[in-house]
């Protein structure tokens, strides 16, 4: 055989060999004729809302008091049952649709407010930002949905485009998506019935896309503003409840005078035989005997003109550490501050509050932890964030007004007030400004008033139980 046939037959084995071998490691691919799949037809998507979980009953720290032990075994159920439909009515008055969890869809060409959209009662608003983006169809079909309102176009020459303009449904269609996002920029929202503070939510659809935004229902309110002159005696009105100890009463009131001659003092007074108090710029208000330590709180604080007031202990002693323009400067520099407290003697007795609402059936459990704070007041280091304080404090003369010392609580009382206030009241302590606390002298009729009987605490307990819808409380 020629040399060069052997050489071409080999040369052509080669490459039938390499070819054979290459295409061993090819990659191999499924073929799928794109025209001729189907594809499952999405199904439409809402986001989710509601709560996260359910409500679950809280845990009582150990040694805490069993609330409910403390209602008498012969008309418990009867008081068990008031207390879950007052508890019913409670949670209707203060929950609010506002309160939905709302989740935002992912890669959605529908735009609206998210936060921040307020309406006022009977009054057509604009609903702001409405529009359709990124998509391209022949034409463009819209929905918007609510529960309580209306929803209608400012301009009803355009009612063919328009489904349910006037009511809670309206669905809107273009051939242009331009055009339809100016109908969208015509929507508006009416509350029909006036209703101070509520809301509602707008659920926005566009074939499988849909979001829900919320509406809040707001009726402004009207400013009440205090004019706070030019001195601490325009600011400020020092407050204190009196019982049977005039003689305590009475150098309190000097050491005032020796710092402070023009500030108005207000006494509550439920002593069983009244002593006239005629000072100057005293107000002495006299109650019937013995109605007790909030009482007398209340009304002493409900008498004042003032943006504050100063409240102290009958048996307390001002002296050159007792500055309350400092008080004074550290609630107006931090406006969101409603009660300041300083020291007693150099004792700031501060306090916080754990509080979990339970399951809304056994009730929710208490924990007073003393001697815990949160963080320090910006700017002030000497202040902390806490729930509760001492006896002296500061506070805005509104906002205790509105939580308010409760009456029933006639001689076991202080750390309820700001119970009663968690949440609603903004509480710091501050290290740097202190008053003194006169020597105890002997008073046998007052000291038998003094102290609480078993019976003055277990009421306490009862009121813990129905007012503040607690299974448990501890003082720790």
């Amino acid at each position: 055989m020629p040399s060069f046939g052997r050489t071409g037959l080999l040369l052509l084995l080669s490459l039938v060999i390499f070819s054979g071998i290459g295409y061993l490691w090819l990659p191999s691919y499924d073929m799928v004729e794109v025209e001729d799949k189907i594809e499952a037809p999405m199904k439409k998507w809402s986001p989710p809302t509601g709560q996260v979980k359910p409500a679950a009953s809280c845990t009582c720290p150990a040694k805490s008091y069993d609330l409910a032990g403390s209602i008498p075994t012969a008309n418990r159920e009867d008081i068990q049952k008031r207390r879950a439909e007052e508890y019913k009515k409670h949670q209707a008055r203060t929950s609010s649709i506002l309160n939905t969890l709302l989740f935002a869809p992912s890669n959605s060409p529908l735009q609206y407010p998210i936060q921040g959209f307020t309406v006022r009662p009977l009054v057509p608003t604009l609903i702001p930002g409405l529009a359709l983006h990124g998509v391209q169809r022949s034409s463009y079909k819209v929905s918007l949905q609510v529960t309580k309102g209306v929803l209608s176009l400012g301009n009803q020459s355009e009612a063919q485009s328009v489904e349910g303009g006037g009511k809670k449904l309206l669905i809107l269609e273009k051939l242009s998506l331009e055009e339809l996002n100016k109908l969208l920029a015509k929507v508006t929202y009416t509350l029909p019935v006036y209703h101070i503070h509520t809301g509602d939510l707008v659920h926005f659809s566009f074939e499988l896309h849909e979001a829900v935004f919320p509406i809040a229902i707001r009726q402004p309110t009207v400013p009440v503003l205090f004019d706070i002159g030019t001195n601490i005696s325009d600011q400020v009105t020092v407050t204190t409840k009196t019982f049977m100890r005039y003689k305590e009463l009475k150098v309190l009131i000097r050491s005032l005078r020796q710092f402070y001659k023009d500030v108005v003092l207000i006494v509550a007074d439920d002593s069983f035989t009244p002593e006239k108090i005629t000072e100057e710029n005293v107000l002495q208000y006299i109650m019937p005997g013995g109605q007790g330590w909030f009482a007398g709180r209340t009304l002493a604080v409900s008498q004042v003109t003032t943006k504050y007031f100063l409240w102290v202990d009958d048996d307390f002693l001002f002296t050159e550490k007792t500055k309350i323009e400092d008080l004074v400067e550290v609630m107006e520099a931090t406006p969101e501050l409603d009660v300041v407290g300083g020291s007693v003697s150099g004792n700031q007795f501060y306090f916080s509050i754990a509080y979990e609402e339970g399951d809304g059936v056994a009730g929710g459990c208490m924990d007073r932890k003393s001697d815990i704070k949160f963080q320090s007041l910006p700017n002030y280091p000497q202040c902390s964030i806490v729930n509760g304080v001492v006896n002296f404090f500061l506070a805005r003369t509104d906002a205790v007004n509105r939580v308010r010392f409760d009456p029933k609580l006639k001689r076991v009382a202080h750390s309820e007030f700001f119970m009663d206030g968690l949440g609603q009241l903004m509480v710091a302590s501050c290290g740097h400004v202190s008053i003194g606390h006169q020597p105890r002298g002997a008073n046998a009729q007052y000291s038998q008033f003094r102290h609480p009987g078993k019976g003055d605490v277990q009421y306490k307990l009862q009121l813990h139980y129905y007012k503040n819808h607690l299974q448990c409380i501890h003082y720790g």
